[in-house]
């Protein structure tokens, strides 16, 4: 995943993976994003939750279901990946959505 202002662009590149291989999104689409921490032997995920759907049953998922999500990518413990990555790529996406739904309270 990647972030360019309000743009977020997702690209799988594993043959395995069945959706699209490229998505962009604009972050005024998004609802939330859930997002678990990697742990030393613990893998975890990024999930971008688009607007009319509910973040809350993703709290529970299973990795396995995040693989087959075009929205989501899995964060493996193991890899080479820089935690702080996932980290810095949350925190921005996170605050810049709450500053969109700030204004558009102020607007209404």
């Amino acid at each position: 995943m990647s972030v360019d202002d309000d743009t977020i662009s997702i690209k799988h590149a594993s043959p395995l993976f069945v959706g699209k291989r490229k998505i962009v999104l604009d972050i005024h689409s998004l609802q939330a994003v859930v997002y678990k921490k990697a742990h030393l032997l613990i893998n975890s995920f990024l999930k971008l939750v688009p607007k009319g759907d509910n973040p809350m049953i993703y709290q529970t998922a299973s990795l396995h279901q995040m693989r087959k999500d075009e929205l989501a990518i899995v964060l493996r413990a193991y890899e080479n990946t820089n935690p702080q990555d996932a980290e810095n790529f949350y925190t921005y996406v996170v605050g810049r959505s709450d500053q969109i739904k700030a204004a558009e309270k102020n607007h209404l």
